[in-house]
Order: structure tokens, then C-alpha cells, then sequence
């Protein structure tokens, strides 16, 4: 799994799923991108940059376009039976 740090307002719309995309500046040093590439990486974490929450998500798609890649990941939802989180279409136990 990946990890990227969001500050707090973009991070909000992450999780709750406004916006389940982030957007980074390719940099050729930056292993991480190697592997988002590759397809090695199936998961991001996205980590809150002043309270350290984070949550992970299933990447379902990278666009890369001039100097910038666009990682989006399924929103995953909250059980109306028991408040858990969940990805849309699984059941929680």
C-alpha cells in the first residue's frame, strides 16, 4: 500500500468521498510512483497531515497527464446496520 499526506480540508472530501481522487506532482525520485505504474500497488492511504487519521482505499484508476498523476480509488460507505465501513457492493460482518 501506498501512502500520500492530505491537509485537512482536501482530506475530509477524500474520506467522505466528495472527492475520491488526489492529485500529485510526478516526481522520478519518488518510488511510489514506480509502483502505482507498475501495478504492484493496489491501495492508497491517505494520512491527515495535523491529526494523523488515515484511511485506505481500492485504486481503480491512475491518469497521468503532462507532469501530474491523478490516483483515484472506490468511495467505500457506511452499513446503515451496524455503522461500519464498507465498500459498495460487499456486506459487513
Amino acid at each position: 500500500m501506498i501512502k500520500f499526506k492530505s491537509i485537512p480540508e482536501m482530506f475530509d472530501k477524500e474520506k467522505k468521498g466528495v472527492k475520491p481522487n488526489t492529485l500529485r506532482k510526478f516526481v522520478s525520485s519518488d518510488v511510489r510512483f514506480d509502483d502505482i505504474y507498475s501495478g504492484i500497488e493496489k491501495e492508497i492511504t491517505i494520512v491527515n497531515t495535523e491529526t494523523k487519521e488515515e484511511f485506505t482505499r481500492k485504486i481503480t484508476d491512475i491518469t497521468v497527464w503532462k507532469e501530474w498523476c491523478i490516483i483515484s480509488w472506490k468511495h467505500a460507505v457506511k452499513s446503515e446496520v451496524n455503522g461500519k465501513e464498507k465498500k459498495n457492493g460487499q456486506k459487513c460482518l
